[in-house]
């Protein structure tokens, strides 16, 4: 069986369920009808808190405007996603699936996404 591993952020969690609920669920038992595995991740944290030596908030933490969902899917994605699809530095705050499934979402990231793999510095040229 093929699975393939895609990040998405939609605007809210709303919609992020819209989405996941347009893939099937049995209308009886509200259970999906699909095998793909989907985790909310909502809005990630893109700025962390900061906190003086006695655990006390400084400055809270920044979260991102958009809600986050990562997908394993069964086969491949469903295209009705694609405009959701996100790229990150690998591999964000969340990871499943198979070492096939990482292995392939790395490398088509890598190919559409080369600045968030830098190179690391030559030794002899410093």
């Amino acid at each position: 069986m093929k699975y393939t591993f895609r990040k998405y952020e939609f605007t809210d969690a709303a919609s992020a369920q819209s989405a996941i609920d347009a893939l099937g669920v049995d209308e009886e038992t509200n259970q999906p009808t699909h095998k793909h595995s989907i985790v909310h991740l909502g809005q990630i944290v893109t700025t962390p808190a900061t906190y003086d030596d006695d655990g006390n908030e400084l400055t809270a933490a920044v979260l991102s405007d958009n809600y986050s969902v990562d997908v394993l899917w069964t086969g491949d994605p469903v295209t009705s996603w694609d405009a959701q699809l996100i790229w990150c530095a690998p591999i964000g705050v969340h990871t499943f699936g198979s070492s096939e499934a990482i292995a392939e979402w790395t490398e088509k990231c890598k190919e559409l996404h080369p600045e968030h793999f830098p190179q690391p510095e030559d030794l002899n040229e410093q």
